[in-house]
């Protein structure tokens, strides 16, 4: 069954199978994969569905936006997806790239370093030869030393990646991740910090030793299960409603020639998209003027949408007024000053007769509080202030010791489904050395060591995840 791989060349990545990585293309449609130049942007689930294995080969001065991080990683975990991630010397600071900003949320890093050898390498202490495989992979499967051109290290931040080539103890940075692999829900990830390694035409490119192995071990590991459940529906629904796979992709259409090189037509079930137009342009000046009223269209949206956000500041700042004013008016009413009395008080000048009036009389008469109570309210209001403070205070600390217990909780749950990936990993290398052992590929001696620590580090992990299962349902 084929397996339809997308190289993207909407980041500006450097390995292109138009010129540089041809060499790979061919390779891969000659071995059940098809390979198709990727250049949709930005990076949706629509268009990314119908691909079994997305390449990022080493984006240069471009960055991926946060929705389509989202989106390969869904595309990853839910739908199946192979990703593989090609960097190189300098990793995002020398390409200007946010490739870790991806790769961190699978549990790799890409560093911004250079993988060095002065003892072991072909000439040129930057292309050092690796062969510290040390833990047997499918991907390292009957390789026995690679050249690692031009290439970064890369560091592992999740317990379910696993390590498959790692640089020598005379390389620097000394006994680093080179190559790394992970699977993550239905989906699989490898990183490698050199694409220079599967280049054309180049000392220690595609071409060097087994390197071409090495491609074919990595893409065939990157196809997983949930894919050809997906492409076995999808011949049975084709079946079903009596289309033939001619019918099934009419208008498909070759990739385009490039250096005399000739895809063979292939006969998919990818919706290859076409843009169609109602508007006719017959000359340089049509074309221009067409790109002046796109531009037209889209200043005049942006000053819309300018003005549509000064208005909703404008309400948000009124409305905030609003709110401060209604806690000012609450904190006058709860805390209240003695009136002053507009009337004079005082007594008459005494003409010889008898003044019986009273201030008392006069502020019971008009129902006026005295002294004495002007201190009781005001102690009244402040006791009133007190209690409301204290109720706000308790307010945000139990708000915050929710928000404290949720964000727990989650992270709980994400490092169980963490080292879940971990145990099914573990699982499938130990399947991987038992059949290398069974054909003789691997001595009794090794297969014991690596049964052994595989054992071992499938108890830990159960450990962890039991006491972690506990601890969530404690809480």
């Amino acid at each position: 069954m084929v397996n339809y791989v997308a190289f993207d060349n909407a980041h500006k990545e450097r390995a292109n199978i138009s010129t540089n990585f041809k060499t790979v293309s061919n390779m891969l449609n000659e071995n059940e994969f098809t390979c198709y130049p990727y250049a949709e942007f930005p990076i949706a689930k629509d268009n990314l569905a119908p691909f079994d294995i997305l390449v990022l080969g080493c984006p240069d001065n471009a960055k991926f936006s946060k929705q389509e991080i989202e989106t390969m990683v869904n595309w990853v975990t839910n739908e199946g997806g192979g990703l593989l991630m090609l960097s190189h010397a300098g990793g995002d600071k020398g390409r200007r790239s946010n490739l870790s900003e991806l790769a961190e949320q699978f549990g790799i890093i890409f560093e911004n370093d250079q993988v060095l050898d002065k003892v072991n390498n072909m000439g040129v202490e930057n292309l050092p030869l690796i062969n510290n495989f040390g833990f047997p992979h499918p991907i390292n499967d009957d390789i026995s030393s690679i050249c690692y051109r031009a290439g970064c290290s890369l560091t592992i931040s999740n317990m379910s990646v696993s390590p498959v080539v790692s640089s020598s103890a005379d390389a620097e940075p000394v006994e680093s991740p080179l190559i790394l692999s992970t699977e993550m829900g239905e989906g699989r990830v490898v990183a490698v910090g050199s694409y220079e390694m599967f280049r054309d035409k180049i000392s220690g490119g595609i071409n060097e030793g087994p390197h071409a192995q090495l491609l074919m071990n990595i893409f065939n590991w990157l196809k997983t299960s949930k894919r050809e459940e997906f492409k076995n529906q999808e011949v049975v629904s084709t079946a079903q409603n009596g289309y033939s796979a001619g019918d099934a992709v009419e208008g498909a259409s070759q990739l385009p020639e490039n250096g005399g090189q000739q895809h063979a037509l292939q006969y998919t079930t990818i919706p290859l998209k076409s843009h169609h137009s109602d508007v006719k342009i017959i000359s340089n000046a049509e074309l221009f003027k067409a790109f002046e009223d796109i531009l037209t269209d889209f200043f005049s949206f942006k000053e819309s949408m300018l003005k549509e956000m000064g208005n909703f500041q404008n309400n948000l700042s009124n409305l905030l007024g609003a709110v401060i004013a209604t806690e000012e008016n609450l904190v006058n009413v709860s805390s209240p000053t003695p009136p002053e009395s507009s009337l004079n008080l005082t007594p008459p000048p005494s003409n010889g007769a008898s003044n019986n009036v009273h201030v008392d009389d006069i502020n019971q008469e008009l129902n006026i509080s005295t002294p004495s109570d002007y201190s009781s309210i005001t102690e009244n209001s402040i006791a009133l202030g007190i209690e409301k403070e204290k109720f706000q205070a308790e307010k945000e600390a139990a708000m915050e010791a929710d928000l404290k217990l949720k964000k727990s909780k989650e992270e709980l749950d994400a490092e169980i489904e963490s080292l879940g990936n971990k145990m099914k990993s573990i699982k499938n290398l130990t399947s991987f050395v038992e059949k290398k052992f069974s054909s003789g590929k691997l001595s009794k001696k090794n297969y014991d060591k690596q049964i052994k620590k595989l054992s071992s580090d499938l108890t830990k992990t159960q450990i962890k995840i039991d006491g972690l299962t506990q601890e969530l349902r404690d809480m």
